[in-house]
């Protein structure tokens, strides 16, 4: 059956109280970092992230409404609180859409009562955002691309492809990054420190990047990103939590395209799911 889908931005209060506009400019935090080493940058991320030292739109969050089936076929009425831009540190005016690990982002995540997306979340984002932009690539050259310098330079392209479309930089977008993501590959008994990313889709609508754990979780480049979903679901109006959905035996296919419910839905092992 055809699954119709519509959404509405809109400012909610749900991290109203935690965020704050920050003083320090994503130029100034770049040049912060540059000569940091990997976990010398996480800290740094995770610190100006949790103080709130980030752009005021990330406040208002996309209300992203649509139409799913659970796991017995049922159609069920599901909306989502996403924020409608990757992570940034920075200020409306001067911002740096930060890549980072994905401990550091479940770290950001948790603090604000919010999750990482599913593959299949990333994909209703995307067919949901407001603007989709063409993915902007470099070619790789030897791990040039994981440093500060492509990483910031990525954000400024992004920027400047927001501000060619005529739109405000806290437009709903997608097609910029390649998603952070929690699936059924976190709980791999193999690759048990790596991280999962998926999507960057193209302007067809077909991602370039399918599920991947081939990463260790220490590995970051300027492809990656990662977007805060409230844990404030709603199925048909009641309030759910969106890690209890994803453990869920019949609501799990709502938010997951795995055929079995989510057995991890952190980077953080241990973490349970009602931790906020």
């Amino acid at each position: 059956m055809k699954v119709r889908y519509f959404c509405l931005i809109i400012a909610i209060t749900t991290f109203s109280q935690l965020f704050s506009q920050g003083t320090k400019g994503g130029s100034v935090f770049y040049e912060q970092i540059r000569a940091l080493s990997f976990e010398e940058r996480e800290s740094a991320i995770e610190k100006e992230l949790i103080e709130g030292n980030m752009p005021s739109f990330i406040n208002s969050l996309a209300k992203v409404t649509t139409l799913q089936r659970d796991a017995q076929g049922r159609e069920r009425e599901v909306t989502l609180f996403v924020s409608p831009q990757y992570l940034s540190v920075g200020n409306d005016d001067d911002f740096f859409i930060v890549p980072m690990g994905p401990i550091t982002a479940q770290r950001v995540a948790d603090y604000y009562k919010s999750s990482l997306p599913t593959p299949k979340v990333t994909d209703i984002i995307y067919q949901h955002s407001l603007l989709k932009l063409e993915p902007f690539t470099y070619i790789p050259r030897g791990n040039r691309n994981e440093t500060p310098d492509i990483l910031y330079d990525h954000s400024k392209v992004i920027q400047a492809q927001i501000k060619a479309s005529g739109k405000e930089p806290g437009i709903f977008v997608a097609g910029i990054k390649k998603d952070i993501v929690i699936c059924s590959k976190l709980a791999d008994a193999v690759r048990t420190r790596h991280v999962t990313i998926y999507g960057w889709h193209k302007l067809d609508g077909k991602p370039i990047q399918p599920a991947n754990n081939v990463h260790i979780n220490t590995y970051v480049d300027y492809s990656h990103g990662a977007r805060l979903i409230s844990n404030k679901v709603l199925i048909d109006g009641k309030e759910y939590d969106y890690r209890d959905v994803l453990k869920d035996s019949v609501l799990h296919k709502l938010l997951s395209y795995e055929g079995e419910p989510l057995k991890r839905v952190s980077y953080i092992v241990g973490q349970v799911a009602k931790n906020n």
